[in-house]
């Protein structure tokens, strides 16, 4: 995230929900164990940056995997990501279980069960935990197996169509009873590739935020245009495509003075680590890690 936005601050409400927290409980591990330490504001309120949310986030996460707050409050952030990433066996082994079967379905051109076992990884986990755990992984192993000529066009889309068709049902069923908050969702001209902004689209939704996905390759005024209807509080664009930064730094731009100022861009994609910071539009939240969105969403909802 930009220096701009980790200056951002935050009431300690906002924090306990965006982390699951109680107010007590943040209270009690700052007086205890110093794990932040926020400033105050004016009236002598607790005002939290969205660092020290994310800080929050890991410690409740790794907490919750049974490690004493006390034996971790002093860990560093990269400290906390190393014992995140130790998920207990089990939870791989299943992940790993429904990607290997999806790939052999694939494999043996099997669409119905391709569908089959995707729907089933939704219905076992969070639409969070099944997208970073089963879709992304099977997703990147078709590409990189496309790409060394190992699986065929066809096969391809066999993967790519069945992860559409899951992701948009559970995106307009989460939808049809979302109140939080308006985002859109998009990809600017000449990105095509849709199936990163619709995963975190349906992310947003499952989440309460009601996610108005535009889909691929839209002119920024167009994207705009819309936000500026529905009163959204942000707008969510993928780069995926490295060839075209130049012209889609423009289009960032062009998309900001569509904007009103308060509403954020949030910015997401493989080829987002390649554009300078200083050179994006005002208000771009840079979200490098899955975590970054969820915890924008929950943020974001606070906040209204």
């Amino acid at each position: 995230m930009s220096d701009t936005d980790s200056a951002a601050t935050y009431s300690i409400k906002a924090v306990a929900e965006a982390t699951g927290l109680t107010v007590e409980t943040l209270r009690a591990w700052e007086r205890r164990y110093r794990v932040i330490q926020p400033t105050r504001g004016a009236g002598g309120h607790r005002l939290y940056t969205t660092h020290d949310v994310s800080r929050l986030r890991r410690l409740h996460e790794t907490t919750a995997r049974g490690h004493s707050i006390g034996k971790i409050a002093h860990l560093s952030n990269d400290a906390l990501s190393r014992l995140l990433s130790e998920h207990p066996a089990s939870r791989n082994e299943a992940a790993q279980a429904l990607v290997e079967r999806i790939l052999a379905a694939v494999g043996k051109y099997r669409l119905a069960e391709c569908d089959q076992v995707m729907s089933m990884a939704f219905a076992l986990m969070s639409p969070f935990e099944a997208v970073q755990s089963v879709l992304s992984p099977v997703l990147r192993e078709v590409g990189e197996r496309w790409h060394r000529g190992e699986i065929s066009i066809a096969q391809e889309r066999i993967a790519s169509n069945c992860a559409r068709r899951q992701l948009i049902a559970l995106l307009h069923t989460f939808n049809s009873v979302a109140k939080g908050p308006a985002v859109v969702f998009a990809t600017l001209s000449g990105e095509r590739h849709e199936l990163g902004i619709l995963m975190y689209a349906t992310i947003a939704a499952s989440l309460k935020v009601r996610a108005f996905y535009l889909g691929p390759d839209l002119p920024a005024e167009e994207v705009g245009r819309c936000a500026r209807k529905i009163d959204a509080l942000a707008v969510a664009v993928s780069l995926v495509n490295h060839d075209q930064l130049e012209a889609t730094l423009a289009q960032l731009h062009a998309l900001r003075l569509e904007l009103r100022d308060e509403v954020e861009i949030w910015l997401g994609g493989p080829a987002l680590v390649e554009l300078d910071e200083s050179t994006l539009p005002v208000r771009s939240v840079r979200m490098l890690e899955p975590d970054d969105f969820e915890q924008r969403v929950g943020l974001l909802e606070a906040a209204r």
